[in-house]
């Protein structure tokens, strides 16, 4: 970890060097977005309405280039890529910025936000803010949270019913040493995989199940393996959306409040559309052939109470962003 942020810091400076300059406002400037999902997925949707509101605004001197299906890169190298400048806007999922600020492990913390309004306030809070100022000191501009279905458990083969039905299955998780932790302590052996690459994990029996979100195995397709889902929320998760900060810092100040306002547009729009895209979600993946399990109150209070000591080993820096997540609700 102290290597990767070293290098963080060092690719930050050279890229800091060539993106401080303002941008010249008599030609277009290309702002290419990178992300893992295809066009149907909630971010994708999302990132179009940011497209076309930004476009509307600066009159072509902003030439927006989408880039979905990990097709410019892949998501492990989005936030890297984005600090040196090699894209401009990246929406990796929270856990992604794990590598630059330890903090942006907050919003992975299993079973810690309510619902979606909690989330939202946190993000507006203290929490949010300390995170987003970890970042924009990586050099990176945050300028939204979008919201993603929620974090469930899939297996392909068996049928959990109870949480010792995990035991010895090697899950598929996202970088979070807390998920990391809880897939452990439900029994089971957590692998990292990034999001492009679990579908091929998937059929060629590299893991037995997934941690992910409804719409994300709908839109992968990962529904052609994964046969049933453990309603237990985990994770309500979601996309920081970050643009390079030296390349924002330089774009002329009504084309900086344009890029805010396509954001705040985009986000507007990702709220309105984020609980319909719950319940399309998992009745595509029921027509899919997709079990999705609901627990009894009392076998889904046996997942909850195996996933809180995983908040109360945190060290007191994290310990302090939970107690800032918890007074938002």
């Amino acid at each position: 970890m102290k290597s990767s942020r070293r290098m963080f810091g060092a690719t930050l400076a050279a890229a800091g060097l060539a993106l401080l300059a303002p941008v010249s406002m008599a030609q277009s400037v290309a702002l290419k977005v990178a992300y893992e999902t295809s066009d149907t997925h909630i971010k994708a949707r999302t990132a179009k309405v940011f497209k076309d509101e930004l476009e509307k605004a600066v009159r072509g001197r902003i030439d927006v280039q989408i880039f979905p299906n990990a097709s410019l890169m892949p998501s492990r190298q989005e936030v890297s890529a984005a600090i040196q400048g090699q894209v401009q806007m990246v929406l990796p999922f929270v856990s992604f910025y794990e590598a630059v600020t330890p903090k942006a492990g907050v919003f992975t913390m299993p079973t810690l936000f309510r619902d979606y309004d909690h989330l939202d306030k946190a993000v507006a809070g203290p929490m949010g803010r300390s995170v987003y100022a970890d970042l924009e000191a990586k050099g990176l501009k945050p300028v939204a949270f979008w919201h993603e279905t929620p974090t469930y458990v899939f297996t392909s083969k068996k049928d959990v019913g109870r949480l010792e039905d995990l035991r010895g299955l090697k899950i598929r998780i996202y970088p979070s040493a807390a998920l990391e932790n809880t897939i452990r302590r439900f029994g089971a052996n957590p692998t990292v995989v990034p999001g492009s690459e679990v579908y091929l994990a998937l059929q060629n029996g590299a893991v037995d199940g997934a941690v992910t979100t409804p719409s994300f195995a709908q839109s992968l397709k990962l529904t052609d393996t994964l046969k049933f889902m453990v309603r237990v929320p985990l994770v309500l998760g979601g996309y920081i959306v970050t643009l390079n900060k030296g390349f924002y810092d330089g774009l002329p100040a009504d084309m900086r409040q344009a890029v805010d306002a396509a954001a705040a547009a985009a986000t507007a729009f990702n709220r309105r559309a984020i609980r319909d895209e719950v319940a399309a979600a998992e009745e595509a993946m029921r027509r899919a052939g997709v079990k999705i399990i609901d627990m009894a109150d009392g076998e889904k209070a046996r997942w909850m109470q195996a996933a809180e000591p995983v908040l109360e080993a945190q060290a007191d820096a994290m310990k302090a962003l939970i107690s800032e997540a918890r007074k938002a609700n």
